[in-house]
């Protein structure tokens, strides 16, 4: 085994399988080993077959895969589009920025003001 991966035994529907993994990946796979597990007690609690269990909890497991995509997808087309609405603001505000100084307008310090 390579020095960088160790060795992981994980059980689901108590058989034991032994995964190579990173280290920094090691709790990852534990963990996603027990969701596995659950999910296909879950789907086997329906009386059908272990083989059955393991594809309806792929199907089930690829759907949400699928969705949290489709998010993702989402949330970086609306952060794209907050951003361009930044930039198009920040232009605005400079060009607004830049006429007023520009044309002599008024600030607040000058005028007529007394001073005391």
């Amino acid at each position: 085994m390579p020095a960088d991966k160790v060795s992981v035994k994980v059980y689901i529907m108590n058989k034991e399988y032994q995964i190579q993994c990173g280290p920094d990946e090691k709790q990852r796979l534990i963990q996603a080993a027990g969701d596995v597990d659950n999910r296909m007690r879950q789907a086997k609690s329906s009386s059908i077959s272990t083989e059955k269990a393991a594809v309806l909890t792929a199907l089930n497991l690829a759907n949400e895969l699928q969705d949290a995509e489709k998010t993702g997808d989402i949330l970086s087309s609306v952060s794209h589009s907050i951003i361009d609405m930044n930039s198009r603001i920040d232009r605005v505000l400079d060009k607004d920025s830049n006429s007023k100084e520009g044309h002599g307008e008024p600030s607040a310090n000058s005028g007529n003001s007394a001073s005391l």
